[in-house]
């Protein structure tokens, strides 16, 4: 499995997420991604989707500023 691959996914979705993008958009962009069987898209999304459930949009700014 290819943790850069993940992490790249998880920080667009937080990105996504932060802009007001809706869960459900990315719920089917994870359905696509396991159509085409990259499974590592699908993790980091769905890692985004877990975490934005309990932190801010603040939080959300703070690992995506951290990783830049």
């Amino acid at each position: 499995m290819n943790k850069d691959k993940i992490r790249e996914h998880y920080l667009l979705a937080l990105v996504e997420i932060s802009n007001g993008r809706d869960i459900v958009e990315l719920e089917e962009a994870i359905d696509a991604y396991e159509e085409l069987e990259e499974y590592e898209a699908c993790a980091g999304i769905l890692k985004a989707i877990h975490e934005s459930g309990y932190l801010t949009i603040r939080d959300l700014i703070k690992i995506i500023d951290k990783d830049e």
